[in-house]
């Protein structure tokens, strides 16, 4: 019994004991474990859309050749960099390969016509850069506008893109090339400041040649400027019997209104019979060939210019002086090497345009529709639109957008083409 009561208490006495016991400190909370991260989806390659294409037809051979082969080669890099990125993306984010369909017109209107029709009707281009001369390039626009097909022109006449009779734009045409207007408008000022008032005019038997002499009827004599002698030789001549007449008119200057190779040989043709008179090119002229072909009878003469020519003397605050030293840099690295023409940077420039309004197209349109929908981004969204000659502003009533002050009046010191700043206007 009174082993039962003692067992008893000491049970009681454990458990008082436990009663005054610290309590046991609880498990500190779990740390959370972080859900595991879900895979990374790639993010999907930009659907392909329809191919574009964009027709390409330069004076490659014949006596255009100066100017189409700086061209073709440009359509060239064009094409090379297009292949590198892939394309152009619209703004739906579909990507788009482009093509550009490279086609020579031998610098004949009639080759120009057909190749034209070839490419609308056959290969269904979207847009036509199209061609590298006036006579060809006036040749197709009767066929780019009866198809209703933008065509951008690399040449300079303003009868291209503005019907002579009705001085209406031509809806479908448009071009990043300064005009014959615009080169007489700078020559003007020029000879004005030097003091001439009495030229000569020569130009080539073309259109483009024809145009020249136009603009200079207009322009010189606004300014107190006489044309005392014109006269058209052939572009394909060496021989100029005018000069003899250019001698007996009284001038004081002459102008020369054609394209290398037969610009330079008409300057040379001048400067043996009067070594001392002033020549004046227009930018027509603007070219090495100039320089290759006339030698040394090319120094002193003085021509308006387009700036991609004289890029690297442009000052630092030039809006377009980037982008034609890029430009240059990426064409001689393309060509090894070849100098650099006016006539590169009006395919560049062209080109830029169409890729420009290319890619403001969603994808499905069909191929009229398409057609439509870059002549309208043409007229309406190329604004200030920075080119190798200076800033373009285009618009319903102005399909190329050209200030003539963009324009730099350049000479040939020690077979180079240089800058010549007003004040050394002399």
């Amino acid at each position: 019994m009174e082993m039962r009561r003692m067992g008893t208490m000491l049970w009681v006495g454990l458990l008082v004991l436990a009663a005054c016991a610290p309590p046991t400190p609880a498990p500190p909370p779990a740390t959370p474990t972080a859900a595991p991260a879900a895979p990374s989806t790639p993010t999907p390659p930009p659907k392909a859309g329809t191919p574009y294409k964009i027709g390409f037809i330069a004076s490659i051979t014949g006596p255009g050749a100066s100017l189409g082969v700086p061209e073709r080669n440009v359509a060239q890099m064009v094409q090379a960099q297009l292949k590198a990125q892939g394309g152009i993306t619209g703004p739906d984010g579909v990507r788009h390969e482009v093509q550009i369909l490279i086609f020579d017109d031998e610098s004949k209107t009639d080759t120009a016509a057909s190749v034209a029709r070839r490419l609308i009707e056959q290969e269904g281009v979207d847009v036509l850069v199209a061609g590298t001369l006036s006579g060809p390039s006036l040749a197709m626009v009767p066929i780019a506008t009866e198809a209703k097909v933008p065509m951008i022109s690399m040449a300079s006449a303003r009868a291209i893109i503005e019907d002579p009779e009705t001085k209406q734009m031509r809806a479908w045409i448009f071009k990043p090339v300064p005009e014959n207007l615009h080169s007489a408008q700078a020559q003007a000022d020029y000879l004005k400041a030097v003091g001439v008032t009495k030229v000569c005019h020569l130009y080539e038997n073309t259109a483009y040649g024809k145009d020249t002499f136009a603009s200079a009827q207009a322009v010189f004599p606004k300014v107190g400027i006489e044309i005392v002698y014109s006269d058209a030789f052939e572009r394909t001549a060496t021989e100029f019997p005018q000069v003899a007449k250019v001698k007996t008119s009284g001038c004081q200057a002459v102008v020369i209104g054609s394209i290398p190779p037969a610009s330079a040989l008409v300057n040379v043709a001048v400067r043996d019979q009067l070594p001392d008179i002033r020549i004046v090119h227009g930018h027509g002229s603007c070219s090495p060939d100039l320089i290759k072909n006339a030698g040394a009878a090319a120094e002193g003469t003085v021509m308006p210019c387009g700036k991609i020519l004289v890029a690297d003397q442009l000052p630092d605050a030039d809006p377009v002086k980037r982008l034609n030293l890029e430009f240059v840099k990426a064409y001689q690295d393309f060509t090894k090497g070849e100098p650099i023409s006016t006539f590169a940077g009006h395919a560049y420039d062209a080109l830029q345009w169409a890729l420009s309004a290319l890619k403001t197209l969603p994808e499905g349109l069909p191929l009229a529709e398409r057609r439509a929908k870059i002549r309208e981004a043409l007229e309406t969204q190329i604004r200030n639109f920075p080119g190798t000659h200076g800033l373009f502003h285009l618009s319903p009533q102005d399909h190329l957008g050209f200030n003539y002050a963009d324009f730099v009046i350049v000479t040939v010191k020690e077979g180079k083409f240089r800058i010549l700043p007003k004040d050394q206007w002399k």
